[in-house]
């Protein structure tokens, strides 16, 4: 890029005019930084070293001391605007997609391994900078998608049939002629994933997935002492989610399934309240039990106890 286009595309002031005419590329941290490259930084002593490095521009909102005078200093208003100005045009220039989805869509995504932004332009920039022409982003925030582009796709709804030898674990369906045979999949995410495959189609993309990305849940079936078990080797299981909004989605779902119950710690809003992770076990009057927590470290270690003894006889 022409350092004259960068800074009238950063909206900089020019402190500094180099001797170069064009830089070779973008970085945000010295590890990526290599001669020829705009560096973007607020830090003074990274700047310094950038230009020892071989920057031919370094760009920041900071007023900076111009140490070399074979290299453009550039000073912003606001480095993160500048960033997202930069963003935008390498994703124009690169034809990016954008997608906005809700936050289960978000997690399907991870399936069919659709990149997701984090709504940070520090965290996004390489992803953006080192993404292949016509790559996919997806992200559930309109507000930040619309600062990289001018308009963002959305996924549709789109008629499947769920066949009758679905359970609560594992979904058969057929869509468009084709049969998906026992998926570990919950059926009410069966909808969702038919919306990916949809647009998948629709935008002529290759159609691989990966059930084992699928992070919204986990399923512990456990026997009549309150120990893990083999999966389906047991009467009882519980389902552990991670965020309150799979929470809700699962507790909506399954309020008509008998002997499905849920549990939240100190909480009037739900069928079992617990105060520790070990009150479950007393639990009786369930078959499956939804929980939330943080991360099943706890939930682990503890119910899986016989495993533990087991060990230490060895």
């Amino acid at each position: 890029m022409q350092i004259s286009n960068l800074s009238e595309l950063l909206n900089a002031k020019v402190l500094n005019e180099g001797s170069m005419l064009s830089v070779g590329g973008f970085a945000l941290n010295l590890q990526s930084l290599k001669p020829s490259y705009a560096f973007f930084s607020n830090d003074e002593e990274e700047l310094k070293e950038a230009v020892k490095r071989g920057a031919f521009v370094v760009v920041s909102e900071r007023q900076i001391i111009v140490e070399d005078k074979d290299v453009f200093y550039l000073l912003c208003e606001d480095l993160q605007k500048a960033l997202l100005r930069l963003l935008r045009f390498l994703s124009e220039e690169k034809n990016l997609q954008f997608i906005f989805c809700d936050k289960i869509e978000l997690e399907i995504a991870k399936i069919f391994g659709i990149q997701q932004l984090n709504a940070n332009v520090f965290l996004d920039f390489d992803l953006i900078k080192n993404a292949k022409n016509n790559t996919f982003f997806c992200l559930d925030d309109t507000t930040y998608l619309l600062k990289l582009c001018a308009k963002y796709k959305t996924l549709c709804d789109d008629f499947f049939e769920l066949q009758k030898n679905s359970s609560l674990f594992f979904s058969t369906f057929i869509y468009k002629g084709n049969l998906y045979k026992n998926l570990s999949l919950a059926p009410f995410y069966v909808k969702f994933f038919v919306k990916w495959l949809n647009f998948l189609e629709n935008n002529m993309q290759k159609l691989t997935f990966d059930l084992k990305k699928f992070e919204c849940y986990e399923i512990y079936f456990v026997n009549e002492n309150y120990e893990i078990t083999e999966f389906g080797k047991a009467r009882k299981a519980f389902i552990v989610v991670f965020n309150e909004e799979n929470f809700n989605f699962w507790k909506e779902k399954t309020k008509d399934i008998k002997g499905f119950k849920n549990a939240l710690c100190n909480s009037l809003f739900c069928d079992y309240s617990y105060s520790k992770l070990e009150d479950l076990k007393q639990f009786k009057d369930f078959t499956y039990c939804l929980i939330l927590l943080q991360n099943t470290q706890e939930f682990l270690e503890l119910f899986n106890k016989k495993k533990e003894e087991e060990n230490k006889l060895f």
